[in-house]
């Protein structure tokens, strides 16, 4: 029996050795860092705060977005289309969609997101802790400068 190789390497990534990141009141945890997959993927773990900071719609030029609520209840947003989404739903978003999420109930949620390619998308989420955690708050027009950095751009579709 012959077996295909490849020159990748897979990953496994546990608990134990993911990274995190405070994001305000949420939190981002590394559980597949693009680095480990040639910036082909990234899979992250969002907990999300109750009625807590959110993403704004926005979009991606280059990245493919896919997100599945593991516990609790999130407003998912795809175009002009809500959804109170509960664990095991998912959104699968391809460039160029708005797309945004928010926790609005008063309980934790937590979410998986997934981008591919990575694009070193854990730059995105420890630069934007650091915007955020900073004792001045920076601009709108500050964060918006730097998402655009990283392949997000405000959505005018709402």
């Amino acid at each position: 029996m012959t077996f295909y190789t490849s020159e990748k390497k897979s990953y496994i990534g546990t608990p134990e050795q993911a990274e995190g990141v405070h994001i305000g009141e949420n939190f981002c945890k590394i559980i597949v860092p693009t680095g480990e997959t040639g910036n082909e993927l990234g899979l992250f773990g969002l907990s999300l705060a109750p009625n807590g900071p959110y993403a704004k719609p926005h979009f991606h030029k280059e990245m493919t977005e896919l997100f599945v609520v593991h516990s609790g209840e999130v407003l998912l947003t795809r175009g002009a289309e809500q959804i109170n989404a509960k664990p095991g739903t998912a959104l699968y978003v391809p460039p160029g969609i708005p797309h945004g999420f928010a926790n609005v109930s008063d309980s934790p949620a937590e979410l998986l997101i997934s981008f591919t390619p990575g694009r070193n998308r854990e730059k995105f989420f420890y630069g934007l802790a650091d915007l955020l955690n900073s004792k001045t708050l920076p601009t709108e027009e500050e964060l918006e400068k730097f998402s655009e950095l990283h392949d997000q751009y405000r959505s005018s579709y709402f």
